[in-house]
This record gives C-alpha cells, sequence and structure tokens, in this order.
C-alpha cells in the first residue's frame, strides 16, 4: 500500500469541443488533504503541455464550487466533490476490480482516485499522475493510453500482455499537439496517443530514444479509458536541468 503523502495526483480538464486536455489542479496530503488550482505563470514553467486554469477558463473550465478562490484548501478527509468520484467500497465485486487496478482491497483513497482517475460519465474531468523525475533526470510514469476506441487497438490484443515492449512513435505534423507521440504495439499497429500532458517531456525522450516503454496493465474491454496502461522509464536530464535553473530564478526574485 502506498502512503497517501506519496500521491500527487494533477486534476485535468477535457475541453467538449477540441476534446484537448489541461492540467487545471493539483491534489495531495500533507497532514491533511489538499488542492489548489495550477497557474500557467506559476506552475506550468516546467514543460507541462496545455497548463493552467486561467488558460481553460478561457475555453470555458468553471472553477469546481467548493473551491472558488486561488488558494490552498484543506480538509481532514478527501473532499466529498473527490470522494464521490471512487467505487463504492462495499459493492460485492470491489475486490475484483482492486485486483484489476492492481491495488490492495484496503488501498487508500488516493492510490484508487490514482488508479481510476475518479472519471465520471457527467463531466470532463480526470486525476492522473505528474511527470516526476530524480534530480539526475531518471524518471518513470504510467499512463492509460489516450483515444483507444479510435484506434485498431482490440485488434492487437492477442500481441499485448503485461511486460509487452510498446513502441513510441513522435508526430510533430498532428494539429492540435507539436509534441503528440503515438503509441504503437510490436506489430506497428496504432493503439492511440501518449496523453497531451505528458507529450511535452517525453517528446526529446523519445527523439534520443534513452527510454523504455512496455504494458503495466490491461483493463477490462468495456472500458476503453483504461483499457491499456502503459509505464515509461527513461532519462532526461535536460529536465532535471531546465526545473533546477527555474527553482533558482524563483528564489531570486523572492
Amino acid at each position: 500500500m502506498t502512503a497517501e503523502k506519496d500521491i500527487l495526483l494533477w486534476l485535468v480538464w477535457k475541453e467538449p469541443q477540441s476534446r484537448q486536455r489541461y492540467v487545471v489542479g493539483k491534489l495531495w496530503f500533507e497532514n491533511e488533504y489538499k488542492f489548489r488550482y495550477i497557474t500557467s505563470s506559476e506552475d506550468c514553467a516546467q514543460g507541462i503541455n496545455h497548463c493552467g486554469v486561467d488558460r481553460a477558463e478561457k475555453l470555458g473550465f468553471a472553477r469546481l464550487v467548493p473551491f472558488p478562490e486561488m488558494q490552498v484548501y484543506s480538509n481532514t478527509k478527501l473532499f466529498y466533490i473527490f470522494e464521490r468520484r471512487l467505487p463504492n467500497r462495499k459493492r460485492p465485486d470491489f475486490a475484483k476490480l482492486a485486483d484489476e487496478l492492481g491495488l490492495a482491497k484496503n488501498c487508500t483513497s488516493l492510490e484508487l482516485l490514482q488508479a481510476t482517475g475518479g472519471r465520471l460519465a457527467t463531466d470532463t474531468m480526470e486525476f492522473v499522475t505528474p511527470f516526476i523525475f530524480s534530480r539526475d533526470g531518471a524518471f518513470d510514469i504510467d499512463f492509460n493510453v489516450a483515444g483507444w476506441r479510435h484506434y485498431k487497438g482490440e485488434q492487437a490484443m492477442g500481441e499485448l500482455s503485461v511486460g509487452t515492449l510498446i513502441q513510441l512513435v513522435l508526430e510533430p505534423d498532428n494539429k492540435y499537439d507539436p509534441y503528440a507521440i503515438q503509441v504503437r504495439s510490436p506489430s506497428d499497429i496504432m493503439l492511440g496517443y501518449v496523453p497531451v500532458y505528458y507529450s511535452r517531456y517525453l517528446d526529446e525522450v523519445v527523439r534520443s530514444g534513452e527510454y523504455e516503454a512496455r504494458v503495466l496493465r490491461i483493463g477490462p474491454p468495456e472500458d476503453a479509458q483504461i483499457r491499456l496502461t502503459v509505464k515509461v522509464k527513461g532519462w532526461a536530464p535536460y529536465l532535471a536541468q531546465v526545473v533546477e535553473e527555474l527553482g533558482r530564478r524563483k528564489k531570486a526574485t523572492l
């Protein structure tokens, strides 16, 4: 089981028309559960693509009712607006669901939110894991393949199992995201994309070849959003250098 304090999640909003995703907030545990919005000027200089509640608001995002202001909100329990996004632990098949998600039956709320994304059919928001790397640039990140239902992933299921090597292919002429990265099966079947909020991080990594991508988990066929989870491990020293430099600049202005 992962301690609540070890999990940080991004809140992502999907613009209904373009279906582009924007990182608008973050949720974490530090003695209490905490939430605040992310802004393009203060939080997005690390290379997050499509980031900032201020940008999302211009496209129609409305701040959540319990969190109207740009401040840190705290609560001793997971905020109800997020808790209600979790599967009911009293449902008879919860143990089976947890196992399919790679979790223990007694997993924490943030573990469950991380694994499921907290998606609801009634809105366009989800939670994802931030891209985190060590000081030397080493990283690993898990993500659900985006756009699965629009491509031919089901045709490739015969060649996919936990541990299967996956291809990542740059798509620089993508009209929505110049850093777009295709996810392809070993036989080159198009499965979908790396989520847009990770693509800027992984662009140079894929270009350099300093990574390994494998199938981490195969989800139920009826849920395209979690049908295929991929883990990417790699080395991105330039990102660590950029963030370190940004930190020095920020301290210099204080």
